[in-house]
């Protein structure tokens, strides 16, 4: 199955079976953990960031993505939390690359569903670097503007869902987005975006 197909699928199937995984319990909803683990996988999309934030609605390139990252925060505020992220990621299609980024991440655990599901949005926002160009709209922004693409900004908005059958695991979707934030890095205005799912462990 082609990745233009693969993501929206896997989207509609995990919103449809994710209210039957269980109801949740106080102790579970506040536990208290600072580290996580976290995989994920998707594609490049042919689209701005904004546009990939509609994941039914994007156009997906074959242009695979998988990674694995790390999460520690020291510092909690209520049911907020701050700390920071390091990952790293395969970029696969044409010349296949590394990514590698790390940034501060803060994450809001406080709302939640009937106690049976907890929602937490969180972004990441650093730096990211890349061994190659990634082929598409990485590659073009990169011709139209005559920059480099290697060092770029990396921001990371999410949605993690967690369940009292599994309470220290999430499942999330990221738009993984790379920028030079019009032309502050690499003379650079866009980068590359991909829609990712992915599970994260927290310990």
């Amino acid at each position: 199955m082609k990745a233009s197909t693969a993501i929206p699928l896997a989207l509609l199937l995990g919103a449809a079976t994710m209210p039957f995984l269980g109801k949740t319990d106080a102790q579970a909803q506040n536990r208290d953990v600072d580290q996580s683990v976290f995989a994920f996988g998707g594609a490049m999309v042919d689209a701005d960031m904004l546009q990939a934030g509609n994941p039914f609605g994007v156009t997906y390139a074959d242009l695979p993505i998988v990674g694995v990252g790390y999460q520690y925060f020291p510092a909690r505020m209520g049911s907020f939390r701050f700390g920071l992220e390091a990952g790293l990621a395969g970029r696969f299609g044409g010349h296949p690359n590394a990514e590698f980024w790390g940034g501060v991440v803060g994450r809001y655990d406080g709302f939640e569903i009937g106690d049976a599901v907890r929602i937490s949005p969180a972004l990441t926002f650093g730096i990211s670097y890349v061994t190659h160009t990634q082929e598409g709209r990485e590659r073009q922004n990169e011709l139209e503007r005559n920059g480099n693409a290697r060092t770029l900004f990396y921001l990371g908005p999410e949605l993690n869902l967690s369940f009292d059958t599994m309470p220290n695991v999430d499942f999330f979707w990221r738009v993984h987005h790379r920028s030079g934030a019009w032309g502050t890095l690499g003379d650079m205005h866009g980068g590359s975006n991909a829609n990712v799912l992915g599970m994260r462990f927290n310990f």
